[in-house]
């Protein structure tokens, strides 16, 4: 008698991964365990395999991966052991929604993390009544919640000056390029030689590992992108500061006078000195400058080109040298250069 085997997407198979994580972040360990039953069988384990890795008889393996087969992942899922819960109305459902989108510090926990159990808690002392932490998943789930993971909010951005910008002034400047003038986008950027670690395929038992000199040196770099053509200029130098970015300006404006240059940048301090304003006075006649609000790198069309050199070329890469790291980075914006619709993707919400 042939074994069978579940096949997994490999989407289906990371959500699987996820779930088992939150099951044993949350303490439901018999579904973690029929969980990683699965995972190991998309894997090619047999049931007595399984059987004998995770200690559990073989009838009950097979029963777990029958009930995966049948009904999805709920078949996977705790049952209670008490009779079917009493369900929550309507208006209870609402209010733990309210609760749940608040976040558990503002009903008192100290954590920052929401977890089945602490939602559990909260259904007990609002409305009486006791979920197993498991069903309490399929509860978030139904009232349209899921595991996510947060985003980073800058507190000294202004949502008044950064909604002005995106509403009036830049839709102003893109409108003001339609006579051929050219809309560039500046930023800068670090690499260490430390390899930047990313989420990458390997086998299941055998995490990747990337060697580590532990140098702390880095290659820094001037770039701008021009939002219509994807047209890439870069610049090295040893650090950032007024005079060397007035040695990029200097290079920028050489490839673009005499057309009419729209040149966006952010905040920098040195942005901002004095001999840069002087610079910027003596081009307007064909240099136009415009500032960025303030802590808002989403709106910098430059920012995703380091996001795509980062993948591209120096995730879990071992830089044996400063001068190593200098020439793969070289590589790839040269790259970019010449085939530049690798990046159009990234300008395109400018456009």
């Amino acid at each position: 008698m042939h074994s069978r085997f579940l096949p997994l997407h490999p989407q289906t198979r990371q959500k699987l991964l996820r779930l088992k994580q939150e099951a044993d972040r949350n303490g439901i360990y018999r579904v973690s365990r029929r969980i990683h039953a699965v995972l190991l069988n998309a894997d090619g384990y047999t049931s007595g395999q399984i059987a004998s890795l995770l200690g559990a008889p073989r009838s009950r393996v097979s029963a777990w991966l029958r009930s995966y087969a049948q009904d999805g992942l709920a078949g996977l899922q705790e049952g209670t052991h008490t009779g079917r819960p009493p369900a929550l109305d309507s208006l209870d459902r609402r209010i733990l929604a309210d609760i749940v989108d608040s976040g558990p510090v503002s009903y008192g926990f100290l954590s920052g993390v929401w977890t089945s159990p602490m939602v559990a808690r909260v259904i007990a002392e609002e409305f009486g009544v006791r979920y197993h932490a498991g069903y309490v998943c399929h509860l978030l789930h139904d009232l349209g919640f899921s595991v996510q993971r947060p985003k980073r909010l800058l507190v000294r951005a202004d949502p008044v000056e950064q909604a002005r910008w995106r509403q009036h002034i830049y839709a102003g400047i893109k409108a003001s390029c339609r006579s051929g003038s050219a809309l560039v986008f500046e930023d800068e950027a670090s690499f260490r030689q430390d390899s930047t670690l990313h989420q990458t395929w390997a086998r299941s038992g055998c995490q990747p590992r990337v060697p580590n000199t532990g140098e702390r040196k880095s290659v820094k770099v001037f770039g701008c992108v021009e939002v219509y053509s994807a047209r890439l200029l870069f610049h090295y130098e040893p650090v950032f500061n007024a005079e060397t970015y007035l040695r990029f300006l200097e290079q920028v404006a050489r490839a673009y006078y005499p057309r009419p240059l729209h040149y966006i940048h952010d905040r920098a301090s040195y942005h901002r000195d004095p001999q840069v304003a002087d610079w910027f006075r003596e081009h307007r006649c064909w240099w136009h400058t415009h500032v960025l609000p303030k802590c808002s790198p989403e709106d910098n069309a430059a920012e995703p080109l380091w996001k795509h050199v980062r993948l591209q070329g120096t995730h879990n890469q071992y830089f044996a040298h400063v001068r190593t790291l200098w020439n793969t980075l070289t590589r790839l914006f040269r790259s970019i250069q010449r085939a530049p619709d690798q990046i159009r993707g990234y300008l395109r919400p400018f456009q």
